[in-house]
């Protein structure tokens, strides 16, 4: 896994609990990487579904694991960082995989890499268990606050200035809170997928959403109204047909 190449290194972090069979399939997914300059860390807390079998059967293609029981995803993501020798960090976890074997080395070889410290791209989302190989297209934006930690690649010297993911109970956006607080100048968007992603994981549930839209009202990307505008959409269907049929009906009666 080891390379003498000039390129710069990257470290990528797997967090896992009680996931081996899709931990099976990042692992396969980081191996068949083309780009080599990287070093591959596991961090497990403390699983006891034969994710750490698995973990050992693998150490071929693992440089650095550890199993041992943590304070949640971000503290185990926290974990990799601070362990990870590479310049850059990207974080696959369990049942996450590479968009293809080539990612890596398309992203080591920009004209422009020297400039930003925080790349983010597109991705795939499946359920892997049922459908694995119906891939569904996710576009990033910046702007949007579209951003997955699978599609990112940054600067492990990123921490060092803006701190670590936040360590808060049933906070689960701590990595978007951390992306937010990166200069937007040091921001590159890749427009090719970087990641697939199993969509039945804890961040798609429906407070994390909740979660985000304040985060943006926070940090002042969206308005108080758009805020309001958001939250209903999301807990009324249709909320603009919805709207426009309450409105409708209030000039009639007048």
């Amino acid at each position: 896994m080891k390379s003498k190449s000039k390129t710069p290194k990257i470290s990528i972090i797997t967090i896992v609990l009680n996931n081996r069979i899709f931990l099976d399939h990042t692992i396969q997914s980081v191996a068949s990487q083309e780009f080599t300059n990287y070093e591959y860390i596991i961090i497990d807390g403390g699983s006891t579904d034969g994710t750490k079998e698995l973990i050992k059967d693998s150490e071929k293609k693992i440089d650095y694991w550890v199993s041992e029981p943590d304070r949640g995803i971000y503290d185990a993501m926290n974990k990799g960082a601070k362990l990870a020798k590479g310049e850059w960090l990207l974080f696959l976890n369990a049942g996450d995989r590479f968009a293809n074997p080539k990612v890596l080395s398309d992203i080591f070889q920009l004209n422009n890499l020297n400039t930003y410290d925080f790349i983010f791209g597109n991705w795939y989302t499946c359920n892997l268990l049922k459908t694995p190989d119906l891939l569904i297209p996710g576009t990033a934006s910046y702007e949007r606050g579209a951003i997955l930690h699978q599609s990112v690649v940054y600067k492990k010297k990123l921490h060092e200035v803006y701190g670590y993911y936040l360590l808060t109970p049933k906070l689960i956006i701590s990595d978007y809170i951390f992306f937010l607080s990166i200069p937007r100048n040091l921001v590159f968007h890749f427009e090719h997928p970087i990641s697939i992603n199993d969509n039945t994981g804890v961040s798609t549930a429906p407070w994390s959403y909740k979660q985000k839209l304040a985060i943006d009202y926070v940090f002042r990307r969206i308005t108080a109204f758009r805020l309001v505008v958001l939250y209903l959409k999301f807990h009324i269907p249709r909320f603009d047909l919805y709207l426009s049929k309450k409105l409708s009906e209030l000039f009639t009666k007048h």
